[in-house]
């Protein structure tokens, strides 16, 4: 009961009335005089408090005085070469999700399945295509014209090689000299079948890179070569390979012995695919056989 008078007095103490007076020293006239109280001190002092703490607070996180005040604050070179490794490891992140996804495409061909077609569009360009229109203008039709002016006078000087119709495409060696036994079909038979003679060197058909060099139980001794424009090649049931994986070859050079290896096979003949962007594609509309 006694401190509820204490508490009393101690609340009028803060609403009592105080003047701030300041004098001239010399003539003790009053130079400034301001009313004030407890409250309006303590309002006055965590203000300005508050005020000085954002100030100092900005000073530091907005100007170089950070690196200085901060203990074990990295310097701007440092930060930018942090930057730049975070850089660096989102893009390895993204060639390695790039080359998983080649790797299970490449054993999705071998065991005779069609890969998944990884595309990748962003939202924001998916948004903007909707609004796309793609009417034919009298300078496409003048254009279109004129190129297959020039594909019409694109005609190969060497038998056996095809020019493609992209004018932009490299030639195109045939693999081996033979017959065709079957041909390419999208549904049933994603390669041709080329019969030859006994022991005929198979050639690669452009430039490139042996990628795969393996023996499955179905298609015998495998051969694959990545090709520029995202072309690549296999040549199955062979009798003999002979490059290893990661040897450069040229257009025409010899990769591989013509075989009857595996079981899915009747007889000696090469099965030869080849594929455009994880998609197989018929070989007789780029080679001429």
């Amino acid at each position: 009961m006694k401190k509820q008078p204490n508490q009393k007095k101690r609340i009028e103490k803060l609403r009592d009335k105080y003047r701030l007076i300041i004098y001239n020293d010399e003539s003790f006239e009053e130079v400034f005089s301001y009313r004030l109280n407890r409250l309006n001190v303590f309002f006055l002092v965590g203000f300005s408090s508050l005020v000085l703490v954002a100030f100092v607070y900005l000073l530091i996180a907005y100007t170089p005085l950070k690196e200085y005040v901060i203990p074990n604050y990295p310097k701007l070179e440092e930060r930018q070469k942090i930057l730049e490794t975070a850089i660096q490891t989102d893009s390895l992140e993204y060639k390695l999700k790039v080359q998983e996804q080649y790797l299970s495409a490449l054993q999705d061909i071998l065991r005779g399945e069609t890969p998944p077609q990884y595309v990748y569009e962003p939202d924001s360009v998916t948004a903007i295509q909707q609004d796309i229109s793609f009417e034919r203008s009298v300078y496409d039709s003048i254009l279109r014209h004129e190129v297959q002016k020039y594909e019409d006078l694109n005609i190969s000087e060497n038998p056996g090689v095809f020019v493609s119709t992209n004018i932009f495409s490299k030639k195109f060696i045939a693999p081996i000299t033979g017959i065709i036994s079957q041909c390419f079909s999208q549904s049933q038979h994603w390669a041709i079948d080329i019969v030859a003679e006994k022991n005929e060197v198979i050639r690669s058909v452009l430039d490139g890179s042996i990628i795969i060099q393996s023996w499955s139980l179905e298609t015998g001794y495998i051969v694959g070569v990545q090709h520029e424009n995202n072309f690549i090649s296999f040549y199955k049931h062979n009798s003999k390979l002979l490059k290893k994986t990661g040897d450069r070859v040229k257009a025409g050079e010899g990769i591989a012995i013509i075989g009857n290896t595996g079981e899915i096979t009747s007889g000696p003949h090469l099965h030869f695919e080849l594929w455009k962007n994880g998609v197989p594609v018929n070989p007789e509309e780029y080679i001429s056989f």
